[in-house]
């Protein structure tokens, strides 16, 4: 297993290398600054993105993200753990996801009651197939059953065709 990490101010990732495979652990925000032309040394590999810890994306994120994976055109690659933010851009802008599999999302719940959120992890497979996403959980803050999905399930789900 081999790791690295390149940092800057506000945004970094974390590479595993493992069992030929590449995990990409993305944080921050995906933005003008976002430099991903280093992990084309890892173009000869199936590719894995975990989403899970971007908290946001802009235009210029986005045109830089797209032209990168354009690059990667020949590889596997694979999104997971992709918060709302992602899936949003997915739906947007078609070419954000390119030829990648996204594997799992996380789907926004609110409570009606005291308005904390939180996001379930949903495999996309699972939602294809038919997999009910639960109407309605119990809010971990207050304890109430009214938390619910967060917008339209089929727009949110609208890349899963």
């Amino acid at each position: 297993m081999n790791t690295a990490r390149l940092i800057n101010d506000q945004f970094n990732y974390e590479v595993v290398e493992t069992e030929g495979r590449t995990l990409v652990n993305l944080f921050g925000i995906i933005d003008e600054d976002s430099e991903f032309t280093p992990l084309l040394k890892f173009k000869n590999s199936p590719l894995i993105f975990n989403f899970k810890g971007v908290t946001s994306v802009n235009s210029c994120g986005i045109r830089s993200w797209v032209n990168f994976l354009k690059l990667l055109s020949e590889n596997p690659v694979e999104f997971i753990e992709c918060p709302p933010v992602i899936v949003r851009q997915i739906n947007m802008v078609p070419s954000f996801l390119g030829k990648a599999s996204p594997i799992s999302v996380f789907v926004p719940y609110v409570c009606d009651n005291c308005e904390f959120e939180k996001n379930q992890l949903v495999l996309v497979n699972d939602y294809k197939s038919g997999v009910p996403l639960p109407e309605k959980m119990q809010c971990e803050k207050c304890n109430s059953l009214e938390m619910e999905i967060n917008g339209n399930v089929k727009q949110y789900f609208a890349f899963a065709k």
